[in-house]
């Protein structure tokens, strides 16, 4: 390895180490919290459970398997030890699984919020919480189907290109439907506006309170696929450059950084559902306060 990849390499292995601990600690208080607090509405709630799920599978697996992939790359020709390749097929194989749990559990997200301000009194009926569950399970079976490809001795490249569609599609199809719910969202913040300058806001008072509480929902969301877009984005770009320059070694090492960007996601989107989401974060409040107490 050259002298100043490997360099880079360990600051890398730092930071991964980190971000190992802040995955763990903050994606597990998260899913405590999501599952003790009832005002997050059951359907929406199993699609952000299943997002923390995937982080919190980056935090266990993904970070010390990618700590042990940039320490061996560090210590030896990896393409000459025999045994790094299959250490290579298991850590791409749960790399895989975890991130296309992420890029349809962000799709899921979106589609339910824009479900959910696009239907009004009919998304309770149609999206129920036994349908999303059955959702979530399907896509977790189809993640680690085709993750899976990596553990069978087939040419690596076809991996490759259904990771590309895969995440493209979701990128295209959640960024429409995250700017059609800021459009719809928009409106509906100038309908209470008015709604609110009315003599009859008593009476309009649930539809105020009914129309904030999906507007913060909805932000949520947005805000996640922003977040998800800016730690994803750089890695296909980076990829996308190291297949026409190769042997650019300055390009190897920004490669192993948009990685660690893209592992970064799971300690973040921790951090946006307490933001916008009162109950999870007053959840979480009360558990640490409850442990200063002991």
């Amino acid at each position: 390895m050259e002298a100043a990849l490997y360099w880079s390499t360990i600051p890398n292995i730092v930071f991964n180490a980190v971000l190992c601990f802040t995955a763990l600690t903050l994606n597990g208080a998260t899913i405590y919290a999501l599952r003790k607090t009832p005002s997050v509405p059951k359907p929406l709630k199993a699609l952000l459970l299943s997002l923390a799920v995937s982080d919190l599978g980056v935090g266990i697996l993904v970070h010390p398997l990618f700590i042990t992939r940039l320490a061996l790359e560090s210590r030896l020709q990896a393409d000459l030890n025999t045994s790094f390749p299959t250490f290579y097929r298991v850590y791409m194989f749960v790399t895989s699984q975890f991130a296309y749990a992420s890029f349809c559990g962000v799709l899921s997200l979106s589609l339910d919020r824009f479900l959910a301000i696009h239907l009004h009194l009919r998304y309770q009926e149609l999206v129920t919480y036994q349908r999303v569950v059955r959702a979530v399970i399907s896509v977790w079976v189809l993640s680690g189907l085709i993750a899976s490809i990596w553990l069978i001795q087939i040419q690596i490249y076809i991996d490759y290109v259904l990771f590309a569609i895969i995440g493209v599609s979701c990128f295209v199809v959640s960024g429409v439907l995250n700017s059609k719910i800021y459009a719809i969202v928009r409106r509906h913040a100038h309908q209470i506006h008015s709604i609110q300058g009315q003599p009859t806001v008593q009476e309009n008072a649930p539809y105020v309170t009914n129309a904030s509480t999906l507007r913060k929902s909805t932000f949520m969301t947005i805000c996640i696929y922003v977040l998800f877009l800016v730690c994803y984005l750089p890695r296909f770009c980076a990829v996308g450059l190291h297949s026409f320059y190769p042997d650019l070694s300055a390009l190897k090492a920004v490669k192993q950084y948009t990685s660690t960007l893209l592992l970064l996601n799971s300690s973040l989107n921790p951090l946006i559902y307490c933001w916008k989401l009162r109950g999870v974060r007053q959840t979480i409040m009360n558990m640490y306060a409850a442990k200063r107490t002991f």
